[in-house]
């Protein structure tokens, strides 16, 4: 319920304005002729807007607008007085109240002022929303943007947690294999273990009906300071295909009010944007998941086409990642120099058995036809995105550090990295295999053969890196 407040030592006073405010259907007038009491009331109960005298004894309007404000930011306060000055006026202006009426005054005036003060407090109100709605609207836009998931779900919960605004926010997802409830992240005011609980997924406070996929709501009265405030725990449902995968769980507290449908209404809004991500998240996943899965069988297919070969891109995988790291790349770039690895002879599905097998010399044609196949296997892969970063292996890894190589004659730096990278390793494994028409080698012969090429086939750095 709305609370307007009216403060006058005179008794006829305060019935009047009491009248003339019935038309305010949606408030509920209280009238107080001791402003002690009115303060209490205020102090512990919600209010919207106080209408109060400016001297009343000792216990002045401006005490009781200081008190108003300290316990609702958002209230209206209008004082009354009859004896009016500038440097009053002023002074209640600067403190936030937010007009001024002189006594007497026509009850249209006084109405009209109450009407004026409500509007402006709406739209301070709308404005709120407002903000709330623009958090959304920053969260949709990171996810138009590509954001990763963990960052989103980040950006979420600091969202959430400033729509309300939050004692605290979390997002938990269900594990596909446990069954359980996985905190993902939070954000966390204090150090209420009950609330800690809810944040982390304790599903006996989160009240949610499984089989409706409806919000769960508990509100209780807690004491805080020797205050009673009031806490909402809010838990809703991300929905994927059907099924409940998550919760965005976020917990409200304030002095008179529960959150209201509007907050939870936007809350809900940004649920329901954030399943979907997370469901695209896991659709893109999969399907990566199935696409490695299918171009690594082709490279099986390939190794299985000449057991000569067998092992050679697990091998190459474990001596290009300790050069890598010697080099300093990151997380993510060694996860493209595994599926590189994998794949660099993908290319090699379109070389005939005659040619890949033949255990003598191969003719200037032959030549032609094995040279093919970097090309090759970048045709392969081309126009997958999430595999672009691999292409260089790919295409790069028998180009020379010389510019005699192939297929793009390239020289020096002007080979990527990761092709100049492979072609060392590539060459090396190469040496300690058996091949057709001889048999490996050791290592010890291998590196000399490394060091003997450095400059002219090999990049140097990465030939000095290959030393024990």
């Amino acid at each position: 319920m709305k609370n307007i407040i009216v403060i006058d030592d005179e008794q006829y006073i305060c019935n009047i304005i009491r009248e003339a405010l019935d038309e305010f259907n949606d408030y509920e007038v209280h009238n107080f002729v001791d402003p002690q009491m009115a303060s209490e009331f205020i102090a512990n109960n919600a209010v919207d807007l106080v209408l109060t005298d400016l001297v009343m004894g000792d216990f002045s309007g401006e005490k009781i607008l200081d008190i108003t404000l300290a316990n609702h930011k958002d209230a209206i306060v209008v004082l009354m007085t009859g004896y009016p000055t500038v440097k009053t006026a002023i002074s209640v202006m600067k403190k936030g109240g937010y007009d001024y009426l002189i006594k007497p005054f026509k009850l249209e005036d006084l109405k009209a002022t109450i009407q004026r003060g409500l509007n402006h407090q709406q739209l301070r109100r709308e404005n709120v929303e407002l903000r709330s709605q623009l958090e959304l609207s920053r969260v949709t836009g990171a996810i138009a943007n590509g954001i990763k998931l963990q960052p989103l779900l980040n950006l979420v919960v600091d969202a959430a947690a400033r729509i309300l605004p939050a004692r605290g926010a979390s997002v938990i997802l269900l594990d596909a294999r446990s069954g359980r409830y996985i905190l993902q992240c939070q954000s966390l005011i204090g150090n209420d273990a009950s609330v800690a609980a809810f944040l982390k997924g304790d599903l006996s406070l989160c009240h949610i009906d499984f089989e409706s996929r409806e919000p769960g709501l508990f509100k209780e009265e807690i004491l805080d300071n020797g205050k009673t405030v009031r806490r909402s725990y809010i838990s809703l449902p991300l929905v994927s295909s059907g099924e409940i995968i998550g919760l965005l769980n976020t917990v409200y507290e304030d002095r008179f009010r529960s959150a209201n449908p509007g907050q939870i209404r936007l809350l809900s809004l940004m649920g329901a944007t954030v399943a979907a991500a997370i469901e695209r998240n896991n659709l893109d996943r999969n399907l990566k998941k199935s696409y490695l899965m299918t171009i690594k069988a082709l490279a099986n297919a390939i190794e299985a086409r000449d057991h000569y070969t067998a092992g050679h891109t697990d091998r190459v995988y474990r001596l290009a990642r300790k050069i890598a790291r010697r080099m300093g790349w990151n997380t993510i770039r060694m996860a493209h120099l595994k599926t590189g690895c994998i794949l660099h002879d993908i290319g090699k599905i379109g070389v005939p058995d005659a040619i890949l097998n033949k255990p003598d010399t191969l003719t200037d044609n032959e030549q032609v036809i094995m040279r093919r196949h970097p090309e090759l296997g970048a045709k392969i892969l081309g126009g997958i995105p999430f595999l672009e970063p691999v292409l260089p292996y790919i295409l790069s890894h028998h180009e020379r550090f010389d510019g005699e190589g192939y297929p793009q004659g390239l020289k020096g730096e002007d080979i990527p990295i990761e092709g100049r990278l492979l072609a060392v390793i590539d060459t090396f494994d190469a040496i300690l295999s058996d091949r057709p028409y001889r048999p490996g080698r050791d290592a010890r012969v291998a590196l000399d053969e490394l060091q003997k090429n450095s400059g002219t086939q090999f990049d140097p750095m990465i030939v000095i890196l290959m030393k024990p």
